[in-house]
């Protein structure tokens, strides 16, 4: 299950590296939802080049459920998972090497969104 998850992070890193169209000083200040906008999610990560800190918003709809990110590098790897809390969750990534990188959000195990974002 894990192996098929972390292809699947693969081809979807692949298909954002296509956005890198834009230049990385315009998305800086992208704040973005890449939910379903008809299933509200609650989840707000941001921003998509990242220079220290990678932003998780939790919202309070959330509050009876276990959210928990995996931080997936170009190659389908887990490099971090953690427990959110609610509110702004603030992830550390400067030990984190250069590159592209994909985030996935759950509360109690059922996907509720994801991201791809560049360390730079």
């Amino acid at each position: 299950m894990r192996r098929i998850f972390g292809i699947l992070m693969i081809l979807v890193a692949a298909v954002g590296s296509q956005a890198h169209s834009l230049k990385s000083d315009e998305l800086a200040h992208v704040k973005t939802d890449f939910s379903d906008p008809n299933s509200n999610s609650g989840i707000e990560i941001y921003p998509t080049v990242v220079n220290n800190e990678l932003n998780i918003d939790v919202d309070d709809k959330l509050a009876n459920g276990k959210v928990t990110v995996s931080i997936f590098n170009s190659i389908g790897e887990i490099v971090m998972e953690e427990t959110l809390g609610l509110g702004l969750n603030k992830l550390n990534m400067e030990d984190f090497a250069k590159g592209d990188y994909t985030a996935v959000v759950r509360e109690n195990d059922v996907y509720k969104s994801k991201s791809n974002f560049e360390i730079i």
